[in-house]
């Protein structure tokens, strides 16, 4: 693996953080979240991803022989706490957000899916292992696309599409997370960059999840909010 395609695809992981904390923003901006609560947000989530930049980019915390199943644990207390906080925090702001909106941020895994690629062609990841999880992350972003454009349109099948899509944006969670841990840990170990998406863009990832599932089981027909 050359150096410079690992910083390279390393400032892609960093950019495409930044800009999901950039649309977490907008959708507290729709919920009519106050304009300080904004700055807060943007600042907390923002300093997070530079903090991940320095623990895995600067090797610290952990230790460079730490196992993929204790890793494993460290990432489910993460994303469990994560994406609670955000909950917590959006109180007031998810009744206000739409399916609609919750899908188009959803929609940004496609640049996440196209990044693993990239480091597969690299060879920053092992290519099978990219082709996987590049194109996991792709269908996940497509299909959140596509319900939030059959939902805008008040298709017939939007519930059906938005159901799909939560299904497979989890699924790829669960499958990703563990095939990096349990698969291809020998090859990625704990400070790979593929870290700062799972500890920086997974908990909002599972937030967002949590609340689309929530509105359709709260609305039983068509889930229009």
């Amino acid at each position: 693996m050359d150096a410079i395609f690992y910083e390279a695809t390393t400032a892609w992981v960093l950019f495409v953080d930044l800009m999901v904390v950039l649309a977490t923003v907008w959708l507290f901006r729709i919920g009519k979240a106050t304009r300080q609560q904004q700055w807060i947000l943007g600042i907390g989530l923002g300093g997070f991803v530079f903090l991940l930049h320095w623990v895995f980019g600067g090797q610290r915390i952990f230790a460079a022989d730490l196992s993929g199943s204790a890793f494993y644990l460290l990432i489910l207390v993460g994303a469990a706490l994560g994406a609670a906080l955000l909950y917590i925090l959006s109180s007031g702001v998810r009744d206000q957000l739409s399916q609609k909106h919750l899908q188009l941020a959803q929609g940004l895994r496609v640049f996440i899916g196209g990044g693993f690629l990239m480091e597969g062609v690299l060879q920053v990841i092992p290519g099978w292992f990219s082709i996987m999880d590049g194109f996991f992350h792709i269908a996940s972003g497509f299909f959140a696309l596509v319900a939030a454009v059959a939902f805008l349109k008040q298709l017939p099948a939007s519930r059906k599409l938005l159901w799909l899509a939560n299904i497979v944006g989890l699924l790829d969670i669960i499958v990703i997370v563990n095939s990096i841990c349990f698969l291809v840990w020998d090859d990625l170990g704990p400070f790979h960059n593929m870290n700062y998406v799972v500890f920086g863009v997974g908990p909002i990832l599972l937030w967002l999840h949590f609340v689309s599932i929530k509105k359709l089981i709260e609305s039983p027909k068509v889930a229009l909010t």
